[in-house]
């Protein structure tokens, strides 16, 4: 289970003088999902705990006994401990005389920066944290089978939604029957906190669901995702509650043609930024200009917004094959209402492939 090829590929992306990384976790909101990454595992939170990597695929992982029999599910040394202090003598014990240490700095807590210094205060704690992006923006075929799961989760959701709605329901009984399904249909869990807005609440693209309850002539917008083995899928379909008005399909057919101009601008060697540049340049060209408010898209795996690389002027990543992104386009008018239509896709050698496939014609319902 150990992912020892990821393991080589990050050590060889490191300063050549990188002996040794330590990952170390802390409470539930900020557990390393390289964690994850190198060990395999798919199941547990490993609050508090850690993993040790080395250069040959090696792993240590350290573990409290809560999690013990979880971490002995991987073919990696497993080590446990009850204190603080038997933790401290672990590591000591197995980074030996190794003097540099890559930590990834970006998700470790400064009270756990501040441990490890205690432990190792004769050696070098070196910053990876970029390496782990940039190894994670290029996903390996088993990550593409878990997302293309969850994608496969998603689909079959979006498809049913109009099957969930009716007149009066509130937002948050949407977002209850989404995340039911998700699970139902084999998600983990959703991806996230579920996206389901009414009416001008359509507007705020991270809005997720309240009390408003469905009138006639209403958008919904529906933004979900579902989790297979840590990795996520990432969708969003607008409806119309009743029938669309004039204005209401334009906004709709707006945004259905900026993502297919995205679509067919992706493809390998080319800047991440272009392909938000001729989306948000479309848009502003129609009547709808200032109305594009967040970016073209992100990359997606065992985070939903994975770290490396995105649809957006910021970016000047060159994307390459088995990159994993969303496309998601949206316009949104102020106490009016807005639509966003996302897709899930893996660069392939001459473009992009679709993950999710559901249907992207305006329904009525």
């Amino acid at each position: 289970m150990i992912k020892k090829e990821r393991i080589q590929t990050i050590f060889s992306n490191c300063p050549l003088d990188t002996e040794v990384i330590i990952l170390k976790n802390g409470s539930d909101s900020f557990i390393d999902k390289n964690f994850f990454y190198t060990t395999g595992l798919n199941q547990g939170i490993f609050e508090g705990c850690a993993v040790v990597l080395f250069p040959d695929g090696n792993v240590h992982i350290i573990v409290s006994s809560l999690e013990e029999e979880l971490a002995k599910k991987t073919d990696a040394s497993v080590h446990t401990f009850k204190t603080r202090k038997e933790l401290s003598t672990v590591m000591e014990t197995i980074i030996g005389k190794s003097d540099k240490i890559g930590i990834n700095a970006s998700y470790l807590l400064y009270s756990d920066y501040v441990f490890l210094h205690s432990i190792f205060k004769q050696k070098e704690f070196i910053d990876i944290s970029k390496i782990f992006d940039y190894t994670r923006m290029i996903k390996d075929k088993e990550e593409i089978k878990n997302i293309k799961k969850a994608c496969e989760i998603a689909d079959k959701v979006a498809e049913k939604i109009p099957d969930f709605i009716s007149k009066g329901m509130h937002e948050f009984e949407l977002a209850a029957e989404i995340n039911y399904h998700l699970q139902r249909f084999g998600a983990q869990k959703p991806a996230f906190e579920t996206i389901s807005s009414f009416g001008s609440n359509t507007a705020m693209p991270h809005y997720a669901h309240g009390n408003k309850k469905l009138m006639n002539g209403d958008f919904i917008l529906c933004d979900f995702g579902a989790t297979i083995n840590n990795y996520h899928s990432d969708t969003s379909r607008t409806f119309v509650y009743g029938s669309a008005s004039s204005k209401q399909r334009e906004i709709y057919e707006t945004v259905m043609k900026s993502q297919e101009i995205a679509l067919d601008t992706i493809h390998p060697n080319i800047q991440a930024k272009k392909i938000h540049q001729v989306t948000y340049d479309f848009i502003e060209q129609s009547k709808f200009k200032g109305c594009f408010i967040h970016s073209t898209g992100h990359s997606l795996g065992l985070n939903v917004h994975d770290p490396g690389v995105g649809f957006n002027f910021h970016c000047d990543e060159i994307l390459k094959e088995n990159m994993v992104l969303t496309v998601e386009p949206g316009i949104y008018l102020s106490d009016y209402g807005g639509v966003r239509i996302e897709d899930d896709i893996v660069i392939r050698s001459e473009g992009c492939e679709l993950l999710t496939t559901s249907s992207k014609s305006l329904i009525e319902i």
